[in-house]
């Protein structure tokens, strides 16, 4: 079931959910090209009685490269994130909302889940959240002129340990999102549809009516009605000449505020040849049986594999089914030579799936399907006897575990690549709510491909394209030339750890201090002592990069090839530095690379990147979209990695001189405004109300005495206003308290002249 998710006051239970109640999501994209640029705004209003911390947590798309984190108070007050170091930023926000400053923190706590905190949020305080990110349109897979958009509106549960604290609640009919999508491409859209959600259209302009001149290049899409927030929302957009190779560069000069000059190219191809077919392969087939593939989703998959099993190579192929959840079962111990008899008997093993093996153990069935290929149960060391392997994982990806899947993955293809062999992994996620982050992942690790059928979805065409590309041979030796000959020397691209040598040999006991022993005696009173606060926390590995290399390229292709397949596509990255007096950019870039021993080449024209500078101004940090995309592709690079100092490190310097939101980075925003200048707007707006309420009172203590002077008295009149004080009416009014909820009205709301309690109105 998908989960609610809002802004939750830290320390207190769901019940408070309703003082901090969601007003209205939105998010608007910008298409341009194959490029978007989107802004997430969520308005929620304090209902709180004082003021409070409150934090929240939502799903972005995994590709996302978050570039821009501002709050906004009351439609007034603009509150703009700034990118530290992750530890940095959430010591610089508590630091703040200890001073009672409003302040506000974004951090990445997973690929595809962020959580924001805001402190000191005052109570009837209107709060507006804006998030933006870029990135480039993934593929549909189903035809190369397509592109898919994918929105995740709320966070599935997983199978295992969360990254974070999720309040795991369920939706309800209040929780509704909003979204629009310009589009803007290069050659006339030929289609646009959503198999998720009805959606309006507007063919020819930027807007839901149709106003001046018809330019069909251009698109409007918005949701038909509000959307409930019970499933991605997807958009499938087609126009010609999607599957182009194109190549765009964007300069940024040490003048413009970089820190040195480079330019970021932007590779992005459909390939449109025909790969050599290889003449043998194992294919395994590992289908997620969990709990959470129950309903549609399990009966999606036994469709599609009916469909895989009847469409696999007649000659040279042999295959296997493995079920997994909390463990795992395969149809036959190792894979079966592909016959009429064995496709039969995997057809009937598939018709009785159901989804009833518990969780989601996703990394030991795969290292299982590995562990279980022909090669390695043969037992071979002959290069020439090993057999390529394609493992096609059929899941939902609902499992926390992502870099324990994708470390593996890693580790198995490596070696396998090592030892002469080929193997990969593509994936088929199924359902409304997918983990895109972790079936994309586990195609990036497997140096496959990554496909996606919704509920309702036909997949036929999906299916065979990702056929056709495990069938194929893969291009090795792959090289981009980015730069002329001359200005492409390769860099060394080694991490340095500080050894202690370099460092400073130190410990607990020979710090920085001079020994013990040649230490003054320590006074037990010293007046001139000032108390400092300790360091707490723990330390931070000491690492020394080495400068960025000359050309930074993602995905690299030193250790694995770059999945380029037929009807895929696949975009490449590179941040090339230029000298103090930079010529012109490349005219053109090259691709070339090896296919089963036969040469492979492209040239692609290189164009300075085309996108409306209003669709990037105050969303991306200095409008440099190429460059925040290059740096996005460079670290998740990195985070694919195994989790150790440098690569941490290697995040860290890219996110802060990009600007992004990473795993090692985070953005804080503070209020910077000082007690002095909190106190004197206060003033000006208190000073007024607190004149009229004076007034008020003395009207009312008027009234009184007319009142009571006509009306016989059952007993004294000192005995009636007993408690009585004039003075008591604005005692303990401050500024303070007028802001934090003090409403005038409250002096005289419910005053009754027939008690005898008088004073206890004005309490």
């Amino acid at each position: 079931m998908p989960v609610l998710v809002g802004i939750i006051p830290i320390g207190t239970g769901w019940t408070l959910r309703e003082e901090y109640p969601l007003v209205q999501s939105r998010c608007n994209y910008s298409v341009s090209d194959v490029y978007t640029i989107a802004e997430l705004v969520q308005d929620y209003h304090s209902n709180a009685p004082i003021n409070r911390d409150v934090e929240y947590v939502f799903p972005l798309p995994p590709s996302a490269a978050v570039c821009s984190f501002k709050a906004v108070i009351d439609d007034k007050k603009v509150i703009k994130g700034v990118v530290k170091e992750k530890l940095e930023a959430k010591k610089a926000y508590e630091q703040a909302v200890a001073q009672g400053k409003t302040a506000g923190l974004l951090e990445q706590e997973h690929a595809d889940v962020f959580r924001v905190s805001l402190g000191n949020i005052k109570p009837q305080t209107k709060i507006s959240v804006h998030i933006s990110f870029v990135s480039i349109v993934p593929h549909d897979g189903s035809s190369p002129q397509t592109l898919r958009i994918t929105m995740p509106t709320a966070i599935a549960p997983r199978y295992g340990t969360a990254p974070t604290n999720i309040p795991w609640l369920r939706n309800n009919s209040q929780n509704r999102f909003e979204l629009s999508v310009s589009v803007q491409m290069n050659k006339p859209v030929t289609s646009i549809s959503s198999p998720s959600h009805p959606i309006g259209l507007t063919l020819g302009c930027h807007q839901r009516e149709l106003t001046g001149e018809y330019e069909p290049s251009k698109a409007f899409v918005y949701l038909g009605d509000s959307a409930m927030l019970d499933k991605d929302i997807v958009i499938v957009i087609s126009a010609q000449g999607m599957d182009t190779p194109r190549c765009s560069v964007e300069r940024w000069l040490k003048s413009d505020g970089a820190e040195e000059t480079t330019d970021a190219y932007a590779l992005t191809l459909v390939p449109k040849f025909e790969l050599p077919a290889l003449p043998s392969q194992e294919y395994i087939f590992l289908v997620d049986r969990s709990g959470s593939m129950a309903g549609s989703r399990i009966k999606a998959v036994r469709a599609a594999l009916q469909i895989l099993l009847r469409s696999l190579p007649s000659r040279g192929t042999s295959f296997n089914i493995v079920s997994f959840g909390s463990n795992y079962t395969s149809l036959w111990p190792t894979s079966q030579a592909y016959s009429a008899e064995s496709m039969e008997q995997a057809s009937k093993h598939v018709d009785g799936f159901d989804a009833n093996y518990g969780g989601t153990e996703l990394r030991s069935a795969i290292e299982f399907a590995f562990n279980s290929r022909q090669d390695i149960k043969g037992g071979s060391t002959d290069k020439a006897d090993k057999m390529p392997t394609s493992v096609f994982v059929l899941t939902d990806g609902e499992a926390w575990d992502l870099d324990g899947i994708i470390n593996s993955i890693n580790q198995n293809c490596g070696k396998a690549k090592k030892d002469g062999s080929l193997l990969r992994t593509f994936t088929l996620g199924v359902g409304n709510q997918v983990s895109t982050a972790m079936c994309e992942g586990i195609a990036r690790a497997g140096k496959g491909t990554a496909v996606f059928v919704a509920e309702g979805e036909k997949p036929d065409a999906k299916l065979m394209g990702l056929l056709k590309a495990a069938r194929g041979g893969v291009i090795d030796d792959l090289d981009v030339d980015w730069v002329d000959s001359e200005d492409a020397k390769d860099d060394d691209d080694e991490f340095e750890v500080i050894p202690s040598s370099k460092a400073g040999d130190y410990s607990e006991t020979s710090a920085t201090s001079p020994p013990p022993q040649s230490q003054p005696p320590l006074s037990l009173f010293d007046e001139s002592h000032v108390d400092t606060p300790a360091e707490t926390g723990a330390e931070k590995a000491i690492v020394l990069l080495d400068p960025p290399p000359k050309i930074q390229q993602a995905p690299k292709s030193d250790k694995l090839p770059i999945p380029l397949y037929p009807g895929f596509r696949c975009s490449i990255f590179a941040i090339v530095k230029r000298g103090s007096n930079p010529g012109p950019h490349s005219a053109n870039v090259k691709i070339t690379g090896k296919v089963m021993g036969r040469d492979v080449v492209l040239q692609i024209p290189v164009s300075p990147v085309s996108v409306h500078s209003g669709l990037v101004e105050g969303k991306v940090e200095g409008g440099r979209l190429l460059h925040t995309l290059a740096a996005k592709a460079l670290i998740q690079a990195f985070e694919d990695l195994p989790k150790t100092p440098e690569n941490k490190a290697e995040i860290e310097r890219l996110g802060k001189r990009y600007s992004l939101a990473t795993s090692a980075t985070s953005f804080v925003a503070i209020d910077e405004e000082t007690k002095d200048e909190i106190e004197k707007r206060e003033a000006q707006i208190v000073e007024p109300e607190k004149l009229l309420l004076e007034e008020g009172a003395m009207e009312q203590m008027s009234m009184l005495s007319v009142q009571y002077s006509s009306q016989p008295m059952s007993q004294p009149v000192s005995a009636m206003v007993t408690g009585f004080n004039p003075a008591s009416i604005t005692t303990g009014y401050s500024p303070s308290a007028f802001t934090a909820g003090f409403n005038p009205s409250a002096i005289t709301t419910g005053f009754n002249p027939n008690s005898h309690g008088y004073g206890r109105a004005a309490a």
